[in-house]
């Protein structure tokens, strides 16, 4: 009865599953169970049977936990019924082990390591250590590790199993081969490719007498083998090999030994350069593997490696959009079957970041190559070739992104690797060789390029062949790089022999063919072939156009050549035009990158794509028509400040957010920046030792990588800059003003200044273009000034002359074209971020101050509405720090770092924050008065204030704020140090004795700005060894992670603070740039030391203005107009000391 009701519901199952009703089959398979429980008890073989059937429908249905429980009832009824050690009760508990191991959780994966180990201890004793059962399940144990990613291990522990199996059975054993062949696999997948020739040679030696004939067996090793030699280089013995395999598969009727020969013929083809014939095989056995490895786990991952074989064929034959499809729906299949870290997943992930890389979506490509680069680096270290595959991958990106800092030793350590591992002259060697040659290009390193791209194009047509697509690359690569040097007639003919060869095996509209007509059409452009030269690049750009996209770097080259190619045929107006439509492409492709990666690779697009923007300036200057101006600030609204605009949007996304992921990244952001200044002032340290800039460098990698996590998780927030232009401007500017933007600028070997000036009046815009030809005589004039204006000794008259020859340079030019407008919004760039614009002196001895209400902005961006609003907390007040205080930090922690400085005295290390821990103020009482006068101004208004003065004006009580202030004042020291050349020299020099190839980290100025507070006297010493949250001692880097996003002003009454690195485009980086990016409207910043009482005069009245509600720029303002008239405060080295850069406007606010 129980047989005909078990082989009724087994039908029923069987036709369910046909249907493809899952939940009836899983209704029978549960009805089944339980009726041989009910009738034949749970210690009968049939019960066992059908649970064990259960488990592995819940299995093959990605069912884990109902899997795994059900195997453990299965095994449970066997071991009563049979005893532990009973092969039935051994291959269930197997069963279980083998669901554990597909868990994602690792302590799963051990677990099933430590049972396995157990298992083949019950059958060592049961069945003897030699029987087949055992050593199989020795081997499986072995074959865990491989889970687990201790490839290593996993060697080990065959290499023993085969030696035992070796001994007690003799080398010519089928039991032996077999094991052999699992330790040449385990050493392929290591990368030690010579091991795993010898075993796969000594097998085929054996297999005669081991397994006699044409088997699978047979065909899988020789089949192995010829893939070592395609590892190798060794292409034709591969080949060979793999058609004598082919012939025996199909005489020996073997058809998955068919279609695997196949798959690798494929590869071969593919690198040979065939690649008709590498996808027809390819295509073959994919169509094979859709019928035939779909459906079981254990040939799945063939079916997987085979469309990331097509799709890396399709991705060299252009068919772009195919090849994405293939790469991405392989990567989603091997993750979810297998996890993300086995090779083969990996190695999907790294084939569609180098897709991506390859089209130009750098911002999808960078997180998929680092999570690659991260993988194989924990699975097969640092000197495995899928490792050094995947981070040349990366440094191209970063060459890309014109993060060559990064981007060379990445390549000259891959390539050092690769020699090691493969050998000089290997293609994948020869490869690397080719992408670092093509960066010394980007370097401008022609001879070096030149020299190195004719060695790769002779070791390429040597092993691949003249006509390869690697070959023809390297053919057209140097002629490029001879075309920098001038050789135009050779570049030319390399060129035109590059692309007809491409033409011919690859097709019109190929990628590298597109490729070829640019740099054919450049070379004809230089050597005056003009209509030649139009032709190529206009078919060029129409291609790049439709196969590439209109944001693809060789749309962009062919489209800024073919402007050139206008230009040179006098059709200006159409050349600007053309380079107008390119730069509005390049704002939407920064749009779209700046957000989803970190500092280092924003400021490399800015420095790569720089040159373009100053060529399309020089055409704009050129043409120097009615449209120059606005086209101008058109150019700096989506250029300048664009990196300080995209990193305060992110902080502040990061700061009011309420999502968690971006809660997390932030914390995890501000505890990496912490980390990073710590190690920074500490120098040496016993547990960094002489591997000190190692570990810098990587801690500068962790705060990019999380700055670029934070960039990807906020971008569905952003605000677009390609969006922006001067027609949406116009209604921003107050009636009766002027707009003054200045943009350094680099026309060929001059540098020059130009102004982009924007008039409005009875409510039309007008626009001009201000050239200042010779930028040397302008920053002559500037840092001239600003010295005789802080020279004690420098009388009246030189201050006055000196400031009426920087007001005829700069600011003579500007009165010409702007007459008597008075309000004028002033967005400097260079050095004249550092300008004193209100102290310039005109020939009637009248101040600008006097004349002209400027309005000091980063970007004419700052005029726009934008999503956030200001803050409305309290008043902070933080003056007059107790710079000697010996009580913020604690006893224990003071003789903890004592303990760490002699540590490293001993060890011999050398401190790198020599300049931060020589720091040393005087107490300003002065500062303490005018924080005691301002917090009485506010308690007259009713208005909420926290007032820190002496010993608890401390740098945590910044970090501790619960919410943005309103307004935060801070009277106190501050500082920017100039760059330590020392440190710098230490650091390369440390590097050198770690010998490692990282590129030395950079002397971050945000570290060398900031303000000082109560305990610094006491604490420098100690700086990075204490807690860098209150060690006294605010820098720059640290301002970016408190909680100011909305803050409406912040008054630095201190020294310096508007100083710091002055970066073309970007401002100055400094105190007044952290706070801007930290989330604050305005900043108040000083741009040179001042004296306490002066300070604390026009602090006074200052906050006297504000409290009575006038905005804090006009405030500053007539208060500086005050002190101008006052005989105790009436000298510009006083008055106009403090500048306010920012606007209300950009939170709602405007001047009306």
């Amino acid at each position: 009865e129980a047989a005909m009701i078990l082989d009724e519901l087994i039908a029923e199952a069987n036709d369910a599953a046909v249907a493809g009703d899952l939940e009836a089959v899983l209704e029978a398979k549960q009805a089944a169970q339980e009726v041989a429980m009910d009738f034949l008890g749970p210690e009968h073989i049939v019960t066992i049977n059908v649970t064990v059937d259960l488990g592995f429908f819940y299995l093959k249905n990605g069912m884990g936990d109902p899997a795994l429980s059900t195997f453990g009832d299965a095994q449970q009824m066997a071991a009563a019924a049979f005893g532990d050690d009973h092969p039935v009760t051994v291959d269930v508990a197997l069963q279980a082990t083998n669901v554990m191991e597909l868990s994602p959780n690792p302590e799963f994966i051990e677990e099933a390591q430590i049972r396995r180990d157990d298992l083949a201890s019950l059958l060592a004793e049961s069945l003897g250590p030699m029987h087949p059962e055992t050593v199989h399940m020795r081997i499986v144990a072995a074959e865990t590790f491989v889970s687990l990613g201790e490839y290593e291990v996993a060697l080990d522990v065959l290499s023993e199993v085969c030696s035992d199996v070796g001994t007690a059975h003799g080398e010519y054993h089928r039991q032996y081969t077999g094991c052999l062949k699992k330790m040449g696999l385990l050493m392929f997948d290591l990368g030690q490719l010579a091991d795993a020739e010898r075993t796969f040679l000594l097998i085929s030696e054996r297999m005669g007498f081991a397994n006699p004939g044409v088997n699978e067996f047979t065909l899988e090793n020789l089949t192995l083998l010829a893939d070592v030699y395609r590892q190798q280089g060794r292409y034709a013995e591969s080949q060979e090999l793999l058609a004598g395999v082919a012939e025996l598969s199909v005489l020996a009727g073997e058809v998955e030994s068919l279609m695997v020969a196949k798959s690798y013929q494929g590869a071969n083809f593919n690198i040979l350069g065939e690649l008709t014939m590498a996808q027809m095989v390819t295509e073959d056995v994919l169509d094979y593997g859709y019928r035939h490895w779909a459906d079981s786990p254990d040939t799945a991952e063939n079916l997987y490696n085979n469309q990331l074989s097509l799709g890396d064929i399709y991705r060299r034959l252009g068919k772009l959009p195919d090849a994405e499809a293939l790469i991405e729906g392989a990567r989603v299949g091997l993750s979810s079957t297998y996890g993300d870290l086995v090779p083969s997943s990996l190695t999907a992930t790294n084939a569609l970041g180098q897709l991506y890389e390859q089209i130009g979506l750098y911002d999808a490509a960078e997180p998929l190559l680092r999570q690659a680069v991260a993988g194989f680096e924990q699975v097969f270290g640092l000197e495995h070739p899928d490792t050094v595959a995947s981070r040349n991958n990366l440094a191209l990106l970063f060459e890309s992104q014109g993060n060559f800092r990064e981007a060379e030793p990445l390549y000259q350590v891959s390539i050092d690797t690769y020699e090691n591992l493969l050998g000089p002259e290997h293609p994948d060697t020869i490869a690397i060789k080719n992408n670092l040659a093509f960066l010394y290009i980007l370097m401008e390193d022609f001879e070096q390029s030149t020299d190195m791209f004719m060695d790769v194009q002779a070791s390429w047509e040597t092993s691949l062949g003249a006509d390869n697509p690697s070959t023809l690359a390297a053919t057209n690569n140097l002629g490029r790089s001879l075309h920098k040097m001038g050789e135009l007639e050779v570049a030319g003919e390399l060129i035109s022999e590059a692309l007809a060869l491409r033409q011919q095996t690859l097709g019109d509209e190929h990628p590298d063919v597109i490729r070829s007509l640019i740099d054919l059409g450049g070379v004809q452009l230089d050597a005056g072939n003009i209509d030649e030269a139009r032709a190529l690049l206009g078919d060029a750009l129409e291609k790049a156009e439709k196969v590439l996209g209109k944001l693809h770097p060789y749309t962009f080259d062919a489209l800024n050549l073919l402007a050139d190619v206008l230009a040179a045929k006098g059709n200006l107006q159409a050349a600007v035009d053309l380079k107008e439509l390119g730069f509005q492409r390049r704002s939407q492709f920064l749009d779209r990158m700046l957000w989803t990666t970190g500092e280092n690779a924003r400021e490399g697009y800015m420095r790569l794509h720089r040159p373009e923007l100053n060529h399309y300036l020089s055409m704009v200057v050129e043409l120097n028509d009615e449209t120059s101006g606005r086209r101008l600030i058109d150019a700096s609204l989506q250029r300048k400040g664009l990196l300080l605009k995209v990193t305060s949007e992110i902080q502040q996304i990061a700061t009011l957010s309420r999502d968690p992921e971006l809660k997390a990244l932030a914390d995890g952001l501000v505890e990496a920046r912490q980390e990073l200044a710590s190690l920074t002032l500490s120098g040496p340290t016993a547990e960094t030792g002489e591997n000190h800039a190692a570990f810098l460098y990587e801690l500068e990698q962790r705060v990019n990588e999380l700055q670029s996590q934070l960039g990807r998780a906020s971008a569905r927030y952003r605000t677009s800059i390609a969006e922006v232009n001067t027609s949406r401007l116009e209604n921003y500017l107050a009636e009766g003003s002027a707009l003054i933007d200045f943009l350094s600028h680099e026309d060929g070997e001059n540098n020059e200044i130009l102004a982009g000036i924007a008039i409005k009046e009875d409510g039309e815009v007008f626009y001009e273009l201000l050239r200042y030809a010779d930028r040397d005589s302008i920053e002559e004039a500037v840092l001239e000034y600003r010295t005789f204006i802080q020279d004690d000794l420098a009388d009246d008259e030189e201050i006055l002359e000196v400031g009426q020859l920087a007001y005829e340079v700069v600011w003579a030019p500007i009165v010409e074209i702007i007459d008597d407008i008075e309000y004028v919004y002033m967005i400097p760039d260079g050095v004249l971020n550092i300008l004193p614009f209100n102290a310039l002196v005109s020939y009637d001895e009248v101040y600008v101050l006097e004349t002209n209400d400027l309005h000091m902005l980063t970007s004419a961006r700052d005029l726009l509405p934008n999503e956030f609003r200001l803050a409305d907390g309290e008043y902070v007040i933080l003056a007059g720090p107790d710079y000697d205080s010996e009580d913020v930090v604690s006893t224990e922690e003071i003789e903890l770092a004592k303990g760490k400085r002699s540590t490293a005295a001993q060890l011999g290390l050398r401190g790198a924050g020599g300049g931060l821990r020589g720091l040393n103020f005087p107490p300003l009482p002065g500062a303490a008065e005018e924080g005691r006068i301002i917090n009485e101004q506010v308690a007259k208004r009713d208005q909420v204030s926290s007032v820190f003065f002496g010993e608890i004006a401390q740098e945590k009580v910044l970090g501790e704020m619960d919410a943005a202030p309103e307004i935060l004042h801070m009277a106190t020291h501050g500082f920017f140090l100039e760059a330590d050349d020392n440190l710098r020299k230490r650091l390369l020099k440390l590097q050198r004795g770690a010998d490692l190839h990282v590129p030395p980290p950079g002397d971050n100025p945000l570290l060398r700005a900031g303000l000082a507070f109560a305990g610094i006297n006491t604490n420098a010493q100690f700086l990075g060894d204490i807690d860098t949250n209150n060690d006294g001692v605010l820098t720059a880097l640290e301002v970016l992670d408190l909680n100011l996003s909305g803050t409406k002003l912040v008054v630095l009454s201190a020294c310096e603070t508007g100083l710091g690195e002055i970066h073309e485009g970007e401002g100055v980086y400094g105190l007044r740039r952290s706070f801007q990016e930290a989330g604050v409207a305005e900043v108040v910043s000083s741009l040179w030391e001042v004296s306490d009482a002066g300070t604390q005069a026009l602090m006074t009245d200052f906050y006297d203005r504000v409290g009575g509600g006038m905005p804090a720029r006009e405030a500053l303002r007539e208060t500086q107009l005050e002190m101008m008239d006052s005989p105790e405060w009436g000298f510009p080295y006083i008055w106009s000391a403090f500048m306010i850069t920012g606007s209300y406007e950009s939170a709602g606010f405007n001047v009306n």
